[in-house]
């Protein structure tokens, strides 16, 4: 399940271990972020999450979510079990051109509720954070307490039924002015009513715009 693209993984590796993000050394490690971004992209489109869940989209930053005392980075397809994701993620996040923002919000959602090939509870959302901003000399968050954000909707564990194979949960990171979201209406379908659709519906209703993403793979155990 882990795409190997080199540049992806070598920050995925060192944003799961590492402080300090913007550094002169750790930009050196970074290598080329547009190549990054571009690999992340590829990802993305290779598990029809673009198209399916979002548009197409310029990366302007990268976002690991990480879970657990451990703090196991979310890494592109990487697989977790259910009893991992029950508390929600700390959150590293780091944005290598940018030298300020109107806001960031992360979204968490599910495409494949009940299953992919059955999404008729599609999309599912399963949090929505308003992101505070400490950092405008190259913007740069590492929330680890999982308390400093305001949750907008509720963190809701990842759950998918018996029998429905592999769910992508997709974290989104959003840009723009978050003074006065307003929540989904409910979780299932993110309020619309309609099947397959949620976030990107959201997030134009409210002036928001992806800027970075990620994603894991999780499963029921009974199949």
């Amino acid at each position: 399940m882990w795409i190997k693209i080199p540049e992806v993984l070598l920050f995925l590796l060192l944003a799961s271990h590492c402080r300090g993000l913007a550094s002169p050394e750790n930009q050196k490690v970074i290598g080329n972020s547009q190549s990054g971004f571009d690999g992340i992209r590829k990802a993305l489109k290779k598990a029809s999450i673009i198209d399916e869940v979002i548009d197409d989209f310029e990366g302007k930053c990268f976002v690991v979510p990480l879970y657990g005392k451990k703090e196991r980075p979310v890494a592109l397809g990487n697989v977790f079990k259910e009893a991992k994701t029950k508390g929600k993620p700390a959150l590293r996040i780091y944005c290598p051109h940018m030298q300020s923002t109107p806001g960031l919000t992360i979204a968490l959602t599910d495409p494949d509720a009940p299953s992919r090939d059955d999404p008729k509870w599609s999309e599912m959302c399963h949090w929505i954070s308003i992101i505070p901003i400490s950092n405008q000399d190259g913007v740069q968050i590492d929330l680890e307490g999982r308390t400093e954000e305001k949750d907008l909707v509720e963190y809701k564990p990842p759950g998918p039924p018996g029998k429905t194979g592999y769910h992508r949960y997709v974290f989104l990171l959003l840009e723009g002015d978050n003074s006065n979201l307003t929540a989904p209406e409910d979780r299932q379908h993110w309020g619309t009513g309609k099947k397959r659709h949620g976030v990107r519906d959201w997030a134009k209703q409210e002036g928001l715009e992806v800027i970075g993403a990620n994603y894991f793979i999780e499963k029921n155990k009974k199949q």
